[in-house]
């Protein structure tokens, strides 16, 4: 099989794989993509993190919201509203197509699987795309009030306002990721932690069973790229909740939000880890979980990510057997 595979979700990872599209064959990109923000709503299976990769590969993605699809309209939500239905979750009106042909796909038999397939088919996407398994998977949020959300309704309801007590994968105990997604693990060329939220996008990737043993085990080298730039302000409303709800599922588990803390949580699967040139100054931090720092421009949304994906692509021609020892630090 070989190829790059990227795991992860969500807008981050999306603008990651959106860049390494650009410049490789798409064939060549397997993405195993978190399903645990999952969710039914209105009566419709919902992956948000699923959807918002098909969007940025087909071209459909909003590039200022950075979720949902360009020059979308909501006139479906607003008659929700009209008919006295909880609205807090903005499907838009071409989105919600997506949402109705797989859940009739689901109705009749498909799995998730082979109707992302299809769906990936019917945009164009030449990569694959992989959910990271075939049963239902939710991220829950335990608050220190007491109550437990959804992580969707914790982010965009709450806006990432309530204080996390403990972030709990519900279901994942009875699931388990497709050999597909443990296949192409194995048989790649390049593994990528893509820029993804590490508790909500990453994290529920890795906990299946085998998933972070194949990263472990496979002869490619393995990259992780920080999904936190502390050293530059976030201007976006977007951005400036998505990194919120960072800092607050980190905060949960006693870790900071910095781009060195998430290195050390992912310190026994990557060999090499890509920071931003704004926190530079992370770099010994990086160097003292026994991994490789590379600092480069990470922030997709401003500039291209020409550097990121050079560096990317340079592992991967420069890959030795049985892991990544080349890259240095700059």
């Amino acid at each position: 099989m070989g190829g790059i595979v990227g795991l992860g979700g969500g807008i981050g990872g999306s603008r990651l794989w959106r860049a390494l599209a650009a410049v490789v064959d798409p064939a060549e990109l397997t993405l195993v993509v978190n399903t645990a923000d999952d969710m039914w709503m209105h009566g419709l299976r919902i992956c948000p993190d699923l959807d918002t990769t098909l969007y940025a590969l087909s071209g459909r993605q909003d590039p200022l919201r950075g979720w949902g699809v360009r020059d979308e309209s909501f006139q479906a939500m607003q008659a929700l509203r009209d008919l006295g239905e909880p609205v807090w979750f903005h499907l838009g009106d071409r989105d919600l197509a997506t949402h109705l042909a797989r859940t009739g796909m689901l109705a009749g038999g498909a799995g998730l699987t082979e109707i992302t397939r299809r769906l990936a088919t019917a945009m164009g996407v030449r990569a694959r795309v992989l959910p990271m398994t075939e049963q239902e998977v939710a991220t829950r949020i335990e608050t220190t009030d007491g109550a437990e959300l959804h992580y969707e309704e914790f982010l965009v309801r709450h806006a990432a306002q309530p204080t996390v007590r403990r972030v709990c994968y519900q279901g994942i105990e009875n699931a388990v990721p497709t050999p597909d997604v443990v296949r192409s693990i194995a048989e790649a060329d390049l593994v990528v932690l893509g820029p993804s939220n590490p508790l909500a996008s990453i994290t529920p990737i890795l906990s299946l069973p085998g998933v972070a043993d194949a990263v472990r085990a496979t002869s490619a080298p393995v990259v992780a790229v920080t999904p936190i730039v502390t050293g530059v302000p976030i201007v976006d409303a977007g951005e400036h909740r998505r990194a919120i709800s960072r800092a607050a599922l980190l905060r949960s588990i006693g870790k900071p939000a910095t781009a060195s803390a998430v290195a050390e949580l992912y310190q026994d699967l990557c060999q090499t880890y890509v920071i931003d040139l704004a926190d530079a100054d992370e770099a010994d931090i990086v160097r003292g979980c026994g991994i490789k720092p590379v600092v480069v421009s990470t922030l997709l949304a401003r500039d291209p990510g020409t550097s990121l994906v050079d560096m990317l692509l340079a592992v991967r021609r420069a890959r030795p057997t049985g892991g990544l020892r080349t890259m240095e630090a700059r």
